[in-house]
């Protein structure tokens, strides 16, 4: 095997290695390393492996690579890669930093040799060869921002057509429709696709749930495949409230528990019916859950990757609930910034996912001393420049919830003048949509659908 100036086998061995021995490396790097990164056959295949395996089961299981390995190349082969005292005096990072080292430099020697064919060619006139070579370099020097940058306006105006008559021919979606008409009538359809959405308010005003309701929408209506990272709440207690929303059961029956000698059962056959009906219902739907605490946004970064595999590249809506738990580092020394960088990544991941982020928020400015208690875009500023990052700014907004407060009562449990305020828009106008809390089954019925059906009557166990 060939080491030289353009290629190094023993760095290849050492990336493999690392990861064979410490699989938990491969979450650090999946997103900085590509199969043309490896020059040797042998280490291309291996580590293609290595990308089945992690975008399958979310882990590198060394028996498999190994038992691989064996069949694929031979015992000999396998043995010069594979190395199991193999050590490599470098850590994970500047092992990928020497791969990408080597990857480039195989890239400009491949671009010269093409110059100089250029160069050597007698029927190429000056001018055209200048061309060429200018190509070459450009093409070299910027592969590391990934490829062309800046467009000719023509090429877009065609774009936008192009698109324009697929829309008129319903031949392409660019938005998601959650279901909810009057959000989606504020939206200009729903959901863009590549852009994020700041879901905010403050502690106990519904932000979860409100992020449930328009989830469960947006699974009904158009079946958008989903991932909802919970950083809070238990996957089992996520689903519970999902249960809760579309079965219409109290959530405290819900969560009853038979004590001896009742003999009234927790629930009505009713309710259980009604349960197990919801319970059909979201099985059939096509949403993943995560509910592990402390993740950074190279988690979740990850962690969306491997969704979007799982669902063929066809993931469209990603709920984070929420970002002042996403694990951040301070900035020049200031956490603000960090969370806004976290904003901006995660933004980022829907434009590289063609999806949306749903991203919730919990404010805690006080309110005490300010008379209207209604949020706006400045109560986001604790928290850096969030809205200058997010494509729209939603709040959620109970006023009965500080009504309560002020007079020393109970909220209602049935609370017509909930809001949803779309403070920011990138795409239109702004507004509030008006909504109906029913806070025995943590649900908003939007108040469109509440004027035309009437309330909900929920099942209680009285």
């Amino acid at each position: 095997m060939d080491n030289n100036q353009f290629t190094n086998i023993e760095i290849e061995k050492g990336f493999i290695n690392s990861v064979l021995n410490h699989p938990e490396l491969i979450d650090e790097v999946i997103d900085k390393v590509n199969i043309t990164d490896f020059y040797y056959e042998i280490t291309k295949k291996i580590f293609k492996q290595f990308q089945k395996q992690y975008f399958e089961t979310g882990a590198i299981s060394k028996v498999k690579i190994l038992k691989y390995s064996l069949n694929q190349f031979g015992k000999e082969k396998a043995k010069q890669i594979l190395e199991t005292d193999y050590i490599i005096p470098m850590e994970i990072n500047k092992i990928v930093d020497e791969l990408n080292r080597y990857k480039f430099k195989r890239s400009v020697r491949n671009s010269l040799n093409r110059s100089y064919e250029y160069l050597t060619d007698e029927e190429l006139e000056t001018e055209v060869i200048k061309s060429k070579i200018q190509d070459e370099i450009f093409s070299v020097t910027s592969e590391s921002i990934g490829g062309n940058l800046i467009f000719d306006v023509e090429d877009v105006a065609m774009e936008s057509l192009e698109r324009f008559l697929e829309r008129q021919e319903g031949e392409t979606v660019e938005k998601i429709r959650t279901g909810i008409r009057s959000i989606d009538g504020m939206l200009n359809g729903g959901f863009s696709k590549k852009h994020l959405s700041i879901l905010a308010g403050r502690p106990s005003m519904g932000k979860t749930a409100m992020s449930l309701r328009i989830l469960s929408s947006i699974l009904e209506t158009s079946y958008t495949p989903s991932l909802f990272i919970s950083l809070e709440m238990d996957r089992v207690k996520l689903l519970d409230r999902i249960l809760i929303q579309k079965s219409k059961v109290a959530s405290d029956d819900f969560y009853n528990t038979k004590k001896e000698g009742q003999n009234k059962p927790p629930v009505t056959d009713q309710q259980k019916n009604s349960i197990e009906i919801a319970r059909n219902w979201i099985h059939k739907k096509p949403f993943k859950i995560t509910d592990k605490r402390g993740l950074t946004v190279k988690d979740i970064k990850a962690i969306a990757r491997k969704t979007n595999n799982l669902f063929d590249d066809r993931l469209g809506l990603i709920v984070i609930d929420y970002l002042t738990e996403i694990n951040t580092e301070a900035k020049a020394g200031r956490f603000d910034k960090g969370t806004a960088e976290a904003v901006r990544d995660l933004r980022g991941l829907a434009s590289e996912l063609d999806c949306h982020v749903l991203l919730l928020h919990q404010i805690n400015r006080d309110y005490k001393n300010r008379k209207n208690k209604r949020p706006v875009l400045s109560d986001l500023r604790d928290s850096g420049e969030i809205e200058e990052k997010a494509d729209n700014v939603f709040f959620v907004h109970r006023p009965n919830y500080y009504k309560s407060r002020e007079n020393g009562v109970d909220e209602i449990l049935i609370q017509e003048g909930a809001e949803l305020i779309l403070e920011k828009q990138r795409e239109g106008k702004t507004g509030t949509v008006s909504f109906v809390w029913y806070s025995e089954i943590v649900y908003f019925q939007d108040y469109f659908d509440f004027k035309i059906n009437g309330k909900i009557n929920y099942l209680k166990n009285i």
